[in-house]
């Protein structure tokens, strides 16, 4: 019999025992008994339910199943009322915040604890994962910095790796992630530097373990799905990988880089109108990303638009001197103006130089993949 289960008995013969309440509650949600726990709430005696206790359990509840208003109403609530453990309800009122896109509304709750819950980990973390949204990369270190060993250490170096990463730092990115395994096997946060760390070195299979091991607990994470597309791609599982992508960027519809991913694999599969819809998505969140100028410009070059391609290009090295996208469109105007062997070396170039995360195509392809989409007649 599971702990739930077990409580629940005892509260038939003490429905009013407040610490029993929240007991069973506790165990309810650790079992992933939401239902169950949301309908004894419904049930249970009102001078029950308005217990600050119960309250506080019932907007975790509410954050679980994602009625984000009702959990915030409630903290608020207690907040203003003074009846609960003010730490634990601000914690969870940040955290609803953030759930709802409201990153400045969530750190003003977090300012607002007293200073001496500074070590507190749950609030640095949440904290730092706020800050590593924002793209504020050094602050979201410092919340980090005074943790060295304790509860949710593994996490703490998880979350050290992703932004290390994100910063340029791989090599320290890899001794935060060996910390973390080594505390937690599947700690989810290391996975994913383990598996973009071995994309970026080409070791496929490896990357691929990694991103699959994190989707086996959470089917639904965006990086994860878009890391294991990325490596899908680079196998030539172009189908697969489109798959994933896709999923990827119904999760995350703010991040260009899925939507470039994406726009590869259509451009792989000759969908030239499936890309440039990507490259628009892309354009959409930032305009001045030298990369989808350079999208842009290789889908009016393969399909024979030059002056819309030389314009493309023309923003695309203006805005990304080295992107490599607006060189695969150069090499298309070459071949039309009759230098392929020119054409040729610039795609080689391009293919030398293209980081082990990146798709590459060659030259044989691009000059097919011209040939496929120009108009006939």
């Amino acid at each position: 019999m599971s702990d739930a289960s077990a409580l629940r008995k005892f509260l038939a013969h003490d429905p009013r025992n407040i610490s029993l309440n929240c007991d069973y509650l506790d165990a309810a949600l650790s079992e992933g008994r939401i239902d169950e726990a949301k309908a004894w709430l419904r049930e249970a005696p009102v001078d029950v339910r308005e217990n600050a206790k119960i309250l506080m359990r019932e907007a975790r509840i509410a954050l679980i199943t994602g009625d984000l208003a009702r959990s915030i109403s409630i903290l608020r609530g207690l907040l203003e009322a003074g009846q609960a453990d003010d730490v634990a309800v601000r914690h969870d009122l940040a955290y609803a915040q953030s759930c709802l896109g409201d990153d400045a509304a969530a750190l003003e709750t977090l300012a607002s604890i007293a200073p001496e819950h500074a070590s507190d980990v749950a609030l640095a973390i949440l904290k730092a994962r706020i800050l590593y949204r924002q793209k504020q990369y050094a602050s979201a270190l410092d919340a980090l910095a005074s943790f060295v060993t304790g509860e949710r250490i593994a996490e703490v170096h998880g979350l050290r790796a992703m932004l290390m990463l994100d910063t340029g730092r791989p090599d320290e990115a890899a001794s935060e992630v060996r910390k973390a395994l080594a505390n937690v096997p599947e700690q989810q946060d290391a996975l994913l530097v383990t598996g973009t760390l071995a994309l970026w070195a080409r070791q496929t299979e490896a990357a691929m373990d990694a991103f699959r091991r994190i989707l086996a607990v959470r089917p639904q994470s965006a990086r994860a799905l878009l890391g294991l597309g990325e490596s899908l791609m680079v196998t030539g599982d172009i189908a697969a990988a489109r798959e994933r992508i896709e999923r990827a960027a119904a999760e995350m519809p703010d991040h260009i880089g899925t939507w470039h991913a994406l726009a590869w694999c259509q451009l792989m599969e000759g969908d030239a109108a499936g890309a440039k819809h990507s490259f628009e998505r892309a354009f959409a969140i930032d305009r001045t990303f030298g990369e989808t100028h350079g999208g842009f410009a290789l889908i009016h070059a393969l399909r024979g638009e030059r002056s819309e391609a030389e314009e493309s290009i023309k923003r695309a090295k203006r805005l990304a001197p080295e992107g490599q996208t607006a060189r695969y469109a150069q090499s298309v105007l070459l071949l039309d103006d009759g230098h392929p062997e020119e054409a040729r070396r610039m795609v080689e170039g391009i293919v030398a130089r293209t980081p082990g995360n990146m798709p590459v195509m060659s030259a044989d392809f691009i000059f097919r993949l011209r040939d496929l989409l120009r108009p006939r007649g």
